[in-house]
């Protein structure tokens, strides 16, 4: 698979604090990768490192197999963080002036500007002061302004930031549709249910370092510990015997209708859920059989917890 973005060792300190320690991993072409990690991990440094903003002091970036210069990253569509749109100015004028700096000529930039007004539903805004418009209509604009001229690589720094759950879901709903059309995208938030809807990989900071990668099926597949959920109808001692040795149980609770239980168990080690559904079977009538994976936040959690107790281990 070609790649989009590829880091490769990168360090940087200021002063005697070092915030990159190697950090290496890569943005394969059409992949949405979440970027995680708590306050301080790096993530900032890592996105200002590859947008030239700060110098890394050694390591690579190389950026669909080109390394890094001005004019190659000059093509990255960045929405940062801190949002950055002149409050005086008009919508349309500054939005047009945002295409140009990215190389676009003017009648091109109004024209794709106004497909994604549209598109987003900004269209009578176009003539109004940022200063007139809401939080949530001024992150669309910076949004639009991110990705109008068509970029091969889209970093997004909390992108889903103070947006309501509709509009939320309308730029889930873009930032899937530019992966499917190629583009490849650095997702950095700490919205750990937009990376379960969004990401394909995932890359995890901590203290400067990669703690966890991979694909995020894959990590919360790796990371599952036995827990199943099992939906029957039946007597409850006959499906706690079936159990016997199998497993642990956490818990029966009755459903609303049906007379349904639904229990919580988790299963011993080496048990395959095959095993286990084969005995329930001949006791119980089950009705769903469900694995519970780990979520990407208790995988956050573990990889974050770790890492401090290695820190701080003699």
């Amino acid at each position: 698979m070609t790649t989009a973005l590829s880091i490769a060792q990168l360090e940087k300190s200021y002063g005697a604090q070092r915030v990159l320690n190697g950090v290496s991993f890569e943005v394969p072409k059409g992949a949405i990768v979440g970027l995680l990690g708590p306050n301080g991990a790096g993530k900032s440094t890592l996105i200002r490192s590859i947008m030239g903003i700060v110098e890394p002091d050694a390591g690579s970036i190389h950026l669909e197999g080109r390394p890094w210069s001005r004019e190659v990253v000059r093509g990255i569509g960045y929405l940062p963080e801190e949002r950055g749109l002149y409050k005086d100015m008009r919508v349309g004028d500054q939005a047009v002036y945002f295409a140009r700096l990215k190389g676009m000529a003017k009648s091109d930039a109004v024209s794709a500007l106004r497909h994604w007004f549209e598109r987003l539903e900004v269209e009578g805004w176009w003539d109004k002061k940022v200063s007139d418009i809401s939080k949530g209509m001024a992150q669309k604009i910076q949004f639009i302004c991110t990705v109008v001229h068509d970029p091969g690589l889209l970093i997004l720094d909390e992108p889903l930031s103070g947006f309501d759950p509709i509009n939320a879901r309308r730029i889930i709903d873009e930032v899937r549709a530019l992966a499917s059309s190629g583009t490849s995208i650095l997702l950095s938030t700490h919205d750990m249910p937009s990376v379960e809807r969004l990401c394909d990989e995932v890359v995890m900071l901590n203290g400067g370092k990669v703690v966890l990668s991979g694909g995020a099926d894959a990590l919360r597949e790796a990371g599952w510990s036995g827990q199943q959920e099992v939906v029957f109808k039946g007597n409850d001692i006959a499906f706690t015997n079936a159990l016997g040795t199998l497993g642990h149980l956490d818990g029966i609770t009755v459903e609303a209708s049906g007379g349904l239980r639904r229990a919580q168990l988790r299963l011993r080690e080496g048990v395959p859920p095959g095993q286990l559904l084969q005995a329930l079977g001949g006791a119980v009538e089950v009705n769903e059989f469900v694995k519970i994976r780990p979520t990407m936040e208790s995988l956050f959690i573990q990889a974050v917890d770790q890492t401090a107790a290695e820190t701080s281990a003699p």
